[in-house]
């Protein structure tokens, strides 16, 4: 099976790395697992062998055979772009503490992060990234790497595993080095959706202030947010890279009371 260039292809064939993966992963024994990506089911078929039900999404036609000629009783896999896929299409009602895992499509990788992360039902998120944007995701602050994307995830996760895929794992071996890393959800008592809306607004123009951006978005009350800014000794021309992830939670909190 030749991959399609088009759809971002790299399968992983190291075995010993599918191993590591494998273990690295938290409470999978009995678990629900949805999987984006499956390709040629290196990554499915162990985790279909560890827990109680997979349910893998799969753009490519191609591969669909292939993954299902095992017959797997616990393994479901379902045709479509992921991207047009909703939650409740392959969650069952009452379903919750599922593992995502994926192999991501690098040019798709932040919209199915951030697909994932907005849903409260998946306690664990498990993924092979392009290595530049695993650095994005641990960058610290006041660097040309932190962004919307790191806020967003160190605001929902903590890592628990990170580790170094070389591009010789792979066939077709990619043109750049990849990272897999394990993050388990923390437990937030605020709605996801509009904390991640209202990062989106901070990052929507980094050479501007971080309350330029804001008001730029026009959804958010610039003078209540001028008045946490004061409260919490934050410098009103301070730029939204400059502010650590913490502070980002605090902010929303208060914003929110």
């Amino acid at each position: 099976m030749q991959a399609k260039k088009v759809l971002g292809q790299n399968f992983l064939t190291d075995k010993n790395k599918v191993n590591e993966i494998i273990e690295s992963i938290p409470n999978l024994e009995g678990s629900t697992v949805i999987e984006v990506g499956p390709g040629l089911g290196a990554i499915t078929f162990p985790l279909s062998d560890k827990a109680s039900k997979v349910t893998a999404i799969e753009i490519d036609s191609d591969m669909i055979d292939i993954l299902e000629e095992k017959n797997k009783p616990n393994l479901k896999v379902i045709n479509k772009d992921i991207l047009a896929v909703t939650w409740d299409e392959v969650i069952e009602q009452g379903e919750g503490n599922i593992n995502f895992v994926s192999n991501l499509p690098y040019y798709i990788s932040t919209k199915i992060m951030f697909k994932v992360a907005s849903d409260k039902r998946f306690a664990t998120m498990s993924v092979m990234l392009q290595k530049e944007l695993v650095d994005r995701i641990f960058a610290k602050t006041n660097t040309k790497q932190f962004g919307r994307l790191t806020v967003a995830i160190n605001s929902l996760y903590e890592l628990i595993k990170r580790i170094d895929v070389p591009a010789t794992c792979f066939t077709p071996k990619p043109n750049v080095e990849s990272g897999f890393i394990v993050l388990r959800r923390k437990d937030t008592n605020f709605d996801v959706d509009e904390y991640l809306n209202f990062i989106k607004s901070c990052f929507a123009n980094k050479r501007k202030t971080i309350m330029n951006s804001i008001k730029n978005s026009g959804s958010y009350n610039r003078d209540k947010l001028t008045e946490i800014f004061n409260e919490m000794e934050i410098p009103l021309n301070i730029r939204a890279e400059q502010i650590e992830v913490q502070t980002y939670i605090e902010i929303w909190k208060k914003y929110n009371k």
